[in-house]
């Protein structure tokens, strides 16, 4: 799932230097915004991000309407920033959906999704100036009861994607 502000096109590169053996699936948020769409409108305010969650909670079981149930320890659900949230609350309300879990430059929803019995791989960029490390960090404190299934990466990078975060990536799936 894409960020705030973009659209399905932009998570389709990552997903070519993604592992072949999985089929991407790439959504579109359901709102627009700017040029692109969102999951969810926030608010950018000196303490942080505002989410407006009735909207989050509302794209959250769009999202769990489209994902198949019949493998789901094969499915992978991921996303980058605003998709990463989203990917935190799948984790929260349908963990029985999906076997992994892929949370590229996110925050959490103020909720642990710990009780989520799959795996999870999260990662951060350290100079991150829209959803700031922190952030990251308070993520990687709500997913904490999972322990050893749960892999939480730091990057010297801003709000983006990196080669070494990507050849990461692409162990944590095979393994």
């Amino acid at each position: 799932m894409h960020g705030f502000g973009s659209d399905e096109q932009d998570m389709f590169g990552l997903a070519q230097v993604l592992d072949p053996a999985y089929e991407i699936i790439c959504l579109r948020a359901p709102m627009a915004y700017g040029p692109g769409f969102a999951w969810f409108e926030i608010a950018f305010t000196p303490m942080g991000i505002d989410p407006n969650f009735e909207q989050f909670w509302d794209s959250v079981e769009k999202v769990a309407q489209i994902i198949q149930e019949e493998e789901p320890d094969r499915t992978v659900i991921g996303g980058f920033s605003q998709g990463a949230m989203m990917t935190a609350g799948l984790m929260v309300r349908h963990p029985e959906k999906f076997g992994k879990a892929v949370l590229l430059s996110g925050r959490g929803v103020g909720l642990e999704p710990g009780g989520f019995p799959g795996r999870a791989f999260q990662a951060h960029g350290t100079f991150d100036d829209v959803i700031p490390f922190r952030d990251g960090v308070q993520l990687r404190s709500e997913l904490s009861p999972m322990a050893e299934r749960h892999e939480f990466h730091a990057y010297e990078m801003g709000h983006s994607i990196c080669q070494e975060e990507v050849d990461d990536l692409n162990a944590w799936l095979r393994g």
